[in-house]
């Protein structure tokens, strides 16, 4: 057992050292100041995370649920050890003159990308639109969740699936086992052009790789796996002028 256990640890240390992160806040804008804050976050952005080897920072705008018109400003590193660097002072103070004064902060959070289960192809485009899905899986559940995962991920990548997906856990600042499963569309109109044909092909290929039904039959052991409320579907839009370039 103690070898099983040092192995699992062993995995987690390894990947995340490769992995990618993301530290997430979810900024409350205070009544009447919408202008100033899109403003001063642009502000910020355009001068300070912009350039070569600078930090990155993705701002969206939150369009559904208790958060709706507020923003998740998400600063997104290619290993977790860039969280031991902070900006320099003086963009801090540039900060805090032209942003701060207009939000309120919510919740923090570090989420870590697995490749393992994202897919991302070449020719998928720059889109804004964010439909995401928030998972709570209970700890028995963690295979059938994890199972199924990667099978749409080689389902995508086998149906030739255009759109991108990104996969991510939670690191820190969760309770409980969270993931969220993100799906980039151009607008509105793209997610029902991507939910139509595309995602039939792909369901199409699942089943011709895992056996007749098996798509419905995995869809279902991931429901008996989260917990009670453990899904949860937002939208969110990339804000470009408030955010790095990619």
């Amino acid at each position: 057992m103690k070898k099983i256990i040092l192995l699992l640890l062993t995995t987690v240390f390894v990947s995340s050292l490769n992995a990618q992160f993301g530290q997430a806040r979810v900024l409350e804008v205070k009544d009447g100041h919408m202008s100033k804050f899109m403003d001063g976050v642009a502000k910020k952005t355009q001068k300070y995370n912009r350039s070569e080897g600078s930090s990155k920072f993705y701002t969206f705008q939150i369009l559904t649920g208790p958060n709706a018109t507020d923003f998740i400003r998400v600063r997104w590193m290619e290993s977790i050890e860039e969280l031991d660097s902070d900006p320099s002072q003086e963009e801090l103070d540039y900060w805090n003159k032209v942003a701060r004064p207009y939000y309120t902060e919510g919740a923090a959070r570090i989420w870590q990308r697995s490749a393992d289960h994202s897919h991302v192809p070449e020719d998928s485009g720059n889109t804004n639109l964010r439909r995401v899905i928030y998972y709570n899986y209970k700890d028995s559940g963690e295979q059938d969740f994890w199972r199924f995962r990667e099978r749409v991920k080689k389902a995508m990548v086998e149906s030739g699936y255009k759109s991108a997906m990104n996969v991510l856990g939670c690191a820190s600042g969760c309770n409980g086992n969270w993931v969220q499963v993100r799906f980039h569309h151009d607008g509105y109109a793209g997610q029902s052009a991507d939910y139509g044909e595309p995602l039939q092909a792909m369901i199409e290929k699942y089943n011709e790789l895992y056996g007749n039904d098996a798509y419905e039959q995995d869809s279902d052991k991931v429901d008996a796996s989260l917990m009670p409320e453990g899904r949860r579907i937002r939208h969110l839009m990339l804000m470009p002028e408030m955010s790095s370039s990619w």
